[in-house]
């Protein structure tokens, strides 16, 4: 038991088909790279100053044509790749020997993303609306109470949100390992499953998660020393795309040290 850390960094490597599958994965890992991006122009666009907008006012009809196509495009990529990456895990976690998933069957692929893209938007909803509840105090101690009340609960509120948050992010970790167990949208709110996970085998969920949080952090340094120079820039998808494989084989090792894989591998097989 336990993750080999080794074996999630090296697997790729033995795929006699690895460059070609990692030059594709690379290619699509543009679409996630793209909407960095477009988050990074928005926080700069709404840290602008009135007056400095107003001498792009006239551009904004192109501004709005041009990045709605851009985001489409760059998000049915990320569909795509989501769906790849849930099935590769799904993969590795029935037959850990097995080569990077072909990049194929792009019909079920989309599919497979689009469950996920669903579930998560479903998550993020349910985030938000819970966050509504502080939210309705703080408007009510501001009509009520004092100036010192609201920033009280507006510290309280700051607070609140981190460590949901985090919940809700290892919540969220736990149900998409859950999904891809059988690549059934129920199985992100199996919550059996889902408690099992975080429970059964919490010690090595916990390195699970920071491994994940470790991997994610080091590639945007990585990406962020890249994108000094145009060359590096080239390099930031691959960066994503085997950053992300690392991830997926963590997930499935962790996946088969924590469930019954006799009776996972017959549940894959009977649905």
């Amino acid at each position: 038991m336990g993750l080999n850390i080794e074996s999630a960094i090296k697997y790729m490597f033995k795929d006699k088909d690895c460059k070609k599958k990692l030059l594709i994965g690379s290619l699509f890992m543009i679409g996630m790279a793209v909407l960095n991006v477009m988050s990074k122009v928005a926080e700069l666009i709404g840290d602008m100053k009135e007056e400095q907008l107003k001498a792009y006012m006239h551009l904004l009809p192109q501004f709005l044509i041009i990045g709605s196509v851009i985001f489409i495009g760059a998000s049915i990529l990320n569909i795509f790749s989501s769906g790849y990456f849930a099935k590769n895990i799904n993969l590795r976690i029935f037959k850990p020997d097995a080569e990077l998933l072909e990049w194929t069957d792009w019909g079920n692929m989309f599919l497979v993303g689009i469950k996920s893209t669903i579930a998560v938007c479903i998550y993020i909803a349910v985030f938000l609306l819970i966050l509504m509840i502080p939210v309705f105090f703080i408007v009510l101690s501001a009509a009520v109470f004092n100036k010192g009340a609201v920033i009280l609960c507006i510290i309280v509120f700051i607070l609140l949100c981190l460590i949901l948050s985090v919940f809700a992010a290892i919540f969220f970790s736990a149900a998409s390992l859950a999904f891809c167990t059988n690549l059934k949208f129920a199985s992100y709110f199996n919550f059996p499953l889902i408690t099992k996970f975080v429970t059964k085998n919490f010690l090595e969920f916990f390195i699970y998660v920071l491994l994940i949080f470790a991997l994610s952090t080091m590639a945007n340094i990585v990406n962020g020393i890249l994108a000094l120079t145009i060359v590096g820039i080239v390099a930031i998808p691959f960066v994503l795309f085997y950053q992300l494989l690392v991830a997926n084989d963590l997930a499935a090792q962790f996946v088969r040290n924590t469930l019954d894989m006799n009776e996972s591998a017959q549940e894959q097989q009977n649905s």
